[in-house]
């Protein structure tokens, strides 16, 4: 009983006990998870390791079973990365991670998953799963991400301030491109990189926020800044930064400043100030993520244990997770299943929660149980639906065979080809079905009007109760009978006597 109230308390789709920074397969049912940086258990350990879990979301057991053994790492990471990048013997793409010593190590998840789960982390070399360990930065790597247009390049930022843009077509002989610095001839000075992410929209532009407060936009083909900016009223640090998956020129940083816990819209066309601003959090925030299945959707999580869930077009707060016990370091969207989102957590545990089982705020005050287990209030339903659930199309007969239907992929003629190729979610599509049986009877019926009179109507409704006798469907044959006494001289009579009150 006690174990359906914690169940209840946190309503975790999958949870392990691990206080580390995690990574969603790109492509398969797989999370990785790496010991987090600046933490440490109840045992004291100093030790560090990557593993990987398998998500089976037919099993109803919120356990998440080890994939394969674990892979010891020398150092405790900051970020992890899963990229798509399939080459030979890596058919599940490659991950990388970033270290405290500022080296950026890649893994071949192919070769963890299926080892053998031993007692102790596997060093990675022996098996193959460590591809190589890059060396370059000289501190802290909590800038990582690959690109979603050219898989092969792995963007890392660390203390030193400097970005490197990594070409992993081989990934045990990766090349390095110049790196990303800043600071020179008028140009925004170095800082501690405290988060990076490549643009959505434009393949080459990249940017990085630090530790002292400056965001930077790089471009990668010119190789230096095109603008940087920093919050006008204070100069506050930047724990996060997100681009908007929809608009280019368009991203959103946050702060783990506990006198400055908003997420700050910025457009790049006018970047003196803020755009917009969203206010929620009571505390820093620490990390956040925008959701790539419906880009009205952004979670972020801060110092003060909350989990929200933003819709980025209002600007308030859709639903929020429960509230843990300490403070949660990581977020993330699933790559392959929309709704499901991660946690991790400073009390050690990392949880996957489903939005559409999260609802809107609590609408009342909580309980106390007969157990005395303080138990949450009612949630409020979400405001909005997220886009994975809407429709994309429907129809609807109506009255003369007419058809109405949305996001309907509406037969182009051969002057306007397009047309057939980007149905609207929006505009109705009025069409008008028939069949070859159907038009036969609506010819005969249209000739017997047009010739006048109600003999012409009578033959027409004869033939039709023939028909239906012969084919013995006795409801038509009624139906037509009864249509052409209406057609008879005295068809008053006519109906008396059908109804017997004649």
């Amino acid at each position: 009983r006690r174990g359906e109230m914690s169940s209840y308390q946190h309503p975790y789709v999958k949870q392990v006990n691990r206080c580390a920074t995690v990574a969603f397969s790109p492509t398969s049912p797989f999370i990785a998870t790496g010991t987090m940086a600046g933490a440490i258990d109840l045992s004291f350990s100093t030790t560090a390791c990557l593993e990987i879990f398998k998500l089976d979301y037919s099993n109803p057991s919120s356990d998440m079973p080890l994939a394969g053994g674990a892979v010891a790492a020398n150092e405790r990471f900051h970020r992890l990365a899963w990229g798509p990048l399939q080459t030979e013997g890596m058919p599940h793409g490659l991950i990388a991670g970033g270290l405290v010593d500022g080296s950026v190590n890649l893994y071949n998840p192919a070769r963890i998953i299926g080892s053998p789960i031993g007692a102790e982390p596997s060093d990675g070399v022996s098996s193959g799963a460590l591809v190589t360990k890059m060396q370059k930065h000289s501190g802290p790597v909590r800038g990582l991400e690959f690109n979603s247009f050219s898989p092969n390049l792995l963007a890392s930022g660390a203390e030193d301030g400097e970005l490197c843009i990594w070409d992993l077509a081989r990934p045990a002989q990766p090349s390095l491109y110049p790196a990303l610095k800043g600071g020179a001839g008028g140009q925004p000075a170095a800082g501690e990189v405290s988060y990076l992410a490549w643009n959505k929209k434009v393949q080459h532009i990249l940017a990085s926020s630090s530790l002292n407060g400056t965001t930077v936009v790089w471009d990668l083909k010119r190789q230096r800044p095109v603008i940087s900016f920093t919050d006008p009223n204070s100069r506050r640090r930047c724990s996060a930064m997100q681009w908007n998956p929809e608009v280019a020129t368009q991203l959103i940083v946050a702060s783990d400043d506990d006198r400055s816990p908003s997420l700050q819209i910025w457009d790049l066309r006018n970047s003196i100030s803020p755009a917009r601003e969203f206010v929620g959090h009571s505390k820093g925030v620490l990390a956040m993520a925008w959701s790539q299945a419906d880009p009205g959707l952004l979670l972020t999580c801060g110092k003060d244990n909350r989990t929200l869930c933003w819709d980025t077009v209002a600007g308030e707060v859709l639903a929020e997770l429960p509230a843990s016990s300490n403070w949660n370091f990581d977020v993330q969207w699933s790559s392959t299943t929309p709704g499901v989102l991660s946690t991790s957590s400073f009390d050690g545990r990392v949880g996957l929660y489903n939005l559409q089982q999260a609802g809107g705020i609590d609408a009342g005050p909580g309980t106390v149980d007969q157990y005395g287990v303080q138990q949450p209030g009612p949630k409020t339903p979400m405001k909005k639906a997220p886009a994975w659930m809407r429709r994309p199309c429907g129809a609807t007969f109506g009255f003369g065979g007419q058809l109405v239907g949305f996001g309907v992929r509406a037969k182009a003629g051969a002057e306007e080809p397009a047309a057939a190729e980007k149905p609207s979610g929006t505009a109705l599509t009025l069409m008008k079905v028939s069949t070859a049986v159907e038009a036969e009877v609506s010819a005969e019926l249209e000739g017997a009007v047009s010739t006048g009179g109600g003999d012409a109507l009578k033959t027409f409704c004869e033939t039709k109760k023939t028909e239906a006798t012969a084919t013995a469907a006795k409801e038509d044959e009624e139906t037509w009978g009864f249509l052409g006494i209406l057609f008879e001289e005295d068809a008053r009579r006519g109906v008396l006597k059908q109804l017997d009150f004649w």
